[in-house]
């Protein structure tokens, strides 16, 4: 690519790489993972489909109308027009803090770039290839922005300010937009982000759920106003990010000083909440392991957390809702003791409610962790535990499971797609694995060359449907 003079040559030089990137120009774990964070970030929109909110604003969205060309990923598949469905599906999508996440940023890239592309794409009968090149492709883009311009303080939620970005990325991939329309549009969307107070997470309030459905949305206008003219500039990232604090490093946005694709890099969730608890969480599973002891919660006189930077803000001992709970590691740590982990149960409404939950959060103090070590060990935490006897136990945990250093198994991540799924979409496990198969094979190209809308309808039956050539 050159020397990078500016910033606006290097955020334009980086768009004119990745739109002459074709499908087959991506190794083979990059097609594979692109299919795994697809299943993953599916199914996690899939377990939210009964949450009472939800299920509101579904019904009224619903009764709203009018009928269109994309589904929500939800029992009957009901059909909105795309707008509506991105936003619908991005609800859900992160609801429940099940959907993958981006471990080289603050970033939750799948989230950003998904509800609005899988909207676009069943609604403009794009191919299953075409879908998933804009798949990788917006998520790189998103990525690269958040490692480019990185913010120190966790003031402005990732969720409100990248969620729209995310969306034109994928949605202009996948209408194949000349470079200097997708340049405007996913600058023009940077400009478009939303001003969500990151504490809206910490303390629980609903509104920073609906930052990635209403980011998806805005994303789909920013590529509409792209095509008509209506845009931003090379130079509008650098103006946006750094007038909120960002610290900018432009080499993230160079393929040959950063290569690689950004999905490489995700990491996959197995505890349902914000992954800055999960080393905190896998530190008690190991003094758990080591001294059983201490499932008598009553024994413990006290607990000492000394966590990563990320973490030490999550500092809520006594939250109020769900969400406040999944953004809280005193309740992470004593739900892990009472449970034995960290899934669905140990961040759900009895969980947050708990007797001995809620006695034991009280037990928590946070420190923050001493000399942190680079990536991927930069988010450990150490659990230290007294208990009334006078003993005294500690184990840390350098680097949560489920990233690119630690990766879960296959089947450990396909039982999880599965699980969370089966009810609304009893048939998109089966479905994705098919298709991650067809990625890294010969064979696969007739399945790549399905439309989208086509290959969903196996999402929601427990029959294999061929799609007719017509639907191709």
């Amino acid at each position: 690519m050159g020397t990078i003079l500016t910033a606006s040559d290097a955020f334009r030089n980086y768009i004119q790489w990745a739109v002459a990137r074709e499908w087959r120009d991506f190794p083979a774990s990059t097609r594979h993972r692109a299919v795994l964070i697809l299943a993953d970030n599916l199914a996690a929109a899939c377990s939210a489909v009964d949450e009472p909110q939800l299920q509101k604003f579904r019904e009224r969205a619903i009764a709203r109308g009018p009928a269109g060309g994309a589904s929500l990923l939800a029992s009957g598949r009901p059909r909105l027009d795309a707008h509506a469905a991105a936003m619908i599906n991005g609800l859900s999508m992160g609801w429940n803090e099940m959907d993958e996440g981006y471990r080289k940023a603050v970033c939750h890239a799948g989230l950003y770039v998904l509800p609005a592309l899988l909207a676009a794409a069943e609604a403009e009968n794009a191919s299953v290839q075409e879908t998933l090149r804009a798949a990788v492709l917006g998520y790189d883009t998103v990525a690269r922005i958040a490692r480019t311009w990185r913010f120190e303080k966790l003031a402005l939620h990732p969720h409100a300010v990248l969620a729209p970005v995310g969306a034109a990325a994928g949605v202009g991939f996948l209408q194949r937009l000349p470079v200097d329309e997708l340049v405007s549009a996913v600058a023009g969307a940077c400009a478009l982000g939303m001003t969500g107070a990151f504490n809206q997470a910490t303390q629980g309030i609903l509104i920073r759920n609906a930052w990635a459905g209403q980011g998806a949305s805005i994303g789909l206008n920013a590529v509409e106003f792209a095509r008509c003219g209506i845009g931003g500039g090379a130079v509008t990232p650098r103006d946006v990010y750094t007038a909120l604090g960002a610290i900018e490093d432009l080499s993230h946005l160079d393929p040959i000083a950063s290569p690689g694709y950004a999905v490489e890099d995700g990491y996959h969730k197995m505890n349902a909440c914000c992954q800055y608890a999960h080393s905190s969480i896998e530190a008690v599973q190991a003094l758990l392991a080591r001294h059983p002891e201490l499932k008598d919660n009553g024994s413990i006189e006290s607990i000492t957390v000394q966590v990563h930077a990320l973490g030490y803000g999550l500092n809520d001992a006594a939250p109020i809702t769900t969400l406040g709970s999944k953004f809280s590691v005193p309740h992470a740590v004593a739900s892990a003791f009472v449970h034995g982990h960290g899934g669905v149960a140990a961040f759900n409404t009895d969980a947050l409610h708990a007797d001995a939950v809620v006695a034991l959060r009280q037990r928590v103090r946070l420190e923050a962790f001493p000399d942190p070590r680079p990536w991927p060990e930069d988010r450990p935490a150490r659990v230290s535990v007294a208990t009334r006897s006078g003993k005294q136990y500690s184990e840390v945990c350098w680097s949560a499971q489920g990233g690119p250093d630690r990766p879960y198994s296959e089947e450990v991540l396909w039982d999880k797609i599965e699980a969370l799924s089966d009810r609304a979409a009893p048939g998109l496990a089966a479905a994705m694995r098919r298709l991650d198969a067809a990625t890294g094979s010969e064979d696969g190209e007739p399945i790549l060359a399905f439309s989208w809308a086509a290959y969903m309808d196996n999402f929601f039956s427990t029959q294999d449907r061929v799609p007719a050539e017509t639907e191709r």
